[in-house]
């Protein structure tokens, strides 16, 4: 009779608090975000409003970039933005948030007026440098003289400015930034650019039931204003990146 009583009690306990759990932990995500630039900044700061008008408390991750989407795909942190499109196939325990943030331009930064980048091919025989973990550039860089990977975008600008690359990669708006930041005077972007790319939030897969309900989310304050207007506090004096 007492083991039959010790297993009811413990199916009602599990009744009782494992369902708490798992709403606790759906309405708590750390989201990993790595800020290069104001765009990161903006991009966030949106993650919060989506997440505060779901009840959903969101903590701010900044681990080192090369390690972010392992992370999250082993479910150590919940999510990771922005990011291009197309990651799960690389990493099946994430699911992207299917409501772009914005776009990325993606482009190439020199200091020798006499370099001209028109595409990925043409970056074969020049020192390239990005920053590491950006996908887009492992995947689109196959070839150059030499090709380096740096921490963050002051050692990439840095080691451009000191005539260690040739090119450095990254988006036009965090290259703008950290020029001003730095005060370089002959870094100049190179036109075209890259590669122009919509970005994304991606949650691991246990939080797959929210990816619906944050789109939503995300596509009303881009309806009713919210978008435009933090839009405007944080990025217009930068224009669009």
């Amino acid at each position: 009779m007492k083991k039959v009583f010790s297993i009811f009690l413990a199916i009602m306990i599990w009744i009782t608090f494992i369902p708490n759990l798992l709403e606790a932990e759906q309405n708590q995500l750390r989201i990993n975000c790595t800020i290069h630039s104001p765009y990161e900044a903006f991009f966030f700061r949106l993650v919060e409003e989506i997440c505060a008008r779901n009840s959903i408390i969101v903590e701010h991750n900044n681990p080192p970039v090369g390690r972010s989407l392992i992370h999250v795909n082993q479910g150590i942190d919940d999510g990771d933005g922005p990011r291009i499109s197309g990651l799960s196939s690389s990493y099946p325990n994430l699911v992207c948030v299917p409501e772009s943030f914005g776009n990325f331009t993606f482009d190439a930064f020199t200091s020798d007026d006499r370099i001209k980048i028109d595409g990925w091919s043409s970056l074969s025989e020049l020192n390239v440098a990005y920053i590491h973990g950006w996908k887009i550039f492992d995947n689109n860089v196959k070839r150059g003289a030499s090709i380096t990977k740096v921490k963050n975008a002051e050692l990439l600008f840095k080691l451009l400015d000191a005539d260690k690359a040739d090119a450095a990669l990254i988006t036009k708006l965090a290259g703008y930034d950290m020029i001003q930041k730095l005060g370089l005077k002959k870094i100049r972007f190179v036109e075209p650019p890259l590669a122009l790319k919509p970005n994304f939030l991606y949650l691991n897969k246990r939080h797959e039931s929210l990816v619906p309900i944050l789109a939503k989310t995300l596509r009303e304050l881009k309806l009713n204003g919210t978008y435009a207007k933090i839009y405007a506090e944080m990025l217009s004096s930068y224009g669009t990146d």
